[in-house]
This record gives structure tokens, sequence and C-alpha cells, in this order.
């Protein structure tokens, strides 16, 4: 089936007039690809999203390899299964048609976030996220200060290291070593100290995750660093 009759077809508001309005503007993704021809022939299980509405992306600095920009808190990293907001992934994809997501940050996370251009450069930088060599630093506001620590301990069965360091009252500079799910976020909370807005795991509520990307630094990318939120402000 054409692409403008596919989009018809799965969304009843849609007219095949105004599928092909959103296909030229670059605003249809088909298994998280951007596809600009109406007539492209399309699988029935093929994956459609409209994106008619895309929320404005901060880019940090780019190159041909990779580009990095400021996530927002409250947009997925990529595709989420139940597709109701579009990720950073898609966005991109919107814009530039070719990206690689090479690292993640949870949803209610903002801040740095670098994606590669090429195969080869994915390649690269999925293997220096993995072995640890860029240096990632993070923002948080905890309940009460806390002095330097370092928490070593393992996440489901997995090394997993976080050096804790005091900057104001209760904000605190966070480096982690390793990339587990949710380090951050288990580790704070293990020495008593959760994440404000971070009730999963015993932070007291907050209009939201007090967690922010700060900087990713490598002699490949220099330092990236996404301005902190006010909520976070140093």
């Amino acid at each position: 089936m054409r692409l403008d009759q596919a989009i018809a077809a799965r969304f009843p508001d849609v007219s095949r007039r105004k599928a092909r309005e959103l296909i030229a503007a670059g605003r249809v993704l088909v298994n998280q690809r951007a596809v600009r021809i109406a007539s492209r022939e399309v699988a029935d299980d093929a994956q459609i999203t409209i994106a008619e509405d895309v929320p404005p992306l901060g880019v940090i600095a780019s190159t041909d390899e990779w580009i990095a920009i400021d996530k927002p808190a409250g947009i997925p990293s990529q595709p989420t299964r139940d597709r109701a907001t579009l990720s950073a992934e898609e966005i991109l994809r919107l814009q530039h048609r070719q990206i690689f997501l090479v690292h993640r940050l949870d949803t209610p996370v903002s801040g740095v976030m670098l994606f590669a251009r090429t195969r080869a450069a994915a390649a690269k930088f999925s293997e220096l996220f993995a072995t640890g060599v860029i240096r990632k630093t993070y923002l948080a506001r905890v309940d009460e200060p806390v002095a330097e620590t370092t928490i070593d301990s393992p996440i489901d069965g997995k090394s997993a290291l976080t050096i804790v360091r005091p900057l104001r009252g209760a904000l605190v500079e966070v480096e982690i070593k390793t990339g587990r799910t949710h380090q951050i976020r288990r580790h704070l909370a293990s020495i008593g100290h959760p994440i404000l807005g971070d009730t999963r795991y015993g932070g007291a509520p907050a209009e939201r995750l007090m967690l922010h990307a700060w900087k990713l630094e490598h002699p490949s990318i220099g330092t990236l660093e996404a301005p902190p939120p006010i909520h976070f402000a140093v």
C-alpha cells in the first residue's frame, strides 16, 4: 500500500491530502526512518509514526561524525513501546535522516546526549561509552548536604562505580565510571540520599526528577556541556 494511503487507513483523523503534506514536510517516520515520498510502498506491518508537532531540541555542537543535543526532561532517548511521545532519536531522524543512538538518558533526566551520524562513528562511540573512557558528569539535588564519597557497589550483579562531590547545599556533582541502569538514582538512594523527585527510589516529591546530565568529555569530542536548568544552577 502507498504510504499516504496507509496513513489515511491507520489514522482516521488524517486525510490522504493531509498525509501527503506531512510526508512532504518530513514529518513521517516509517520503521523509525523519515520517508518523504507519498507513493512509497509500505508493508502492512510497517511501523508508522506521525510527528505533527515536533519539540525543539537544542543542539550543543555537531560535526560530520556526531551531533550533541541538550535533551529536555520528559522526552525519551529512543522510541517507547507506546510511542505516545516522540523520542530524541526520532526527532533527530526527521531532521538529519541518518542518526545512531550510542547511549541513553532516562526519560525524566535532562542534559547532554551524543548521537552518531555515521555507522563507523556509531561503532566507535558505542565502544567508548561501553568501556567508560568518556567522562560523564551529572548534577543532582538530594535531600540534604552530602560529603564527598565514592560508591562502589554492584548493580544487577555488575560492577558500578559512582563518585559524589558536594557543590552547594544539597546540590551534588556526580561522576559515573560505569553505565548501569538507573545507576546514579540507585547508588544515591543506597547511601540514604535519594534524588529529589525520584519517588521510585524513595526521593521526596518535586516538580521533576532533579538529575541533569551536565558534561561529556573525551579528546574526540572535547567538552560538551548542557547548561544546568534553573533547578541546578551552580
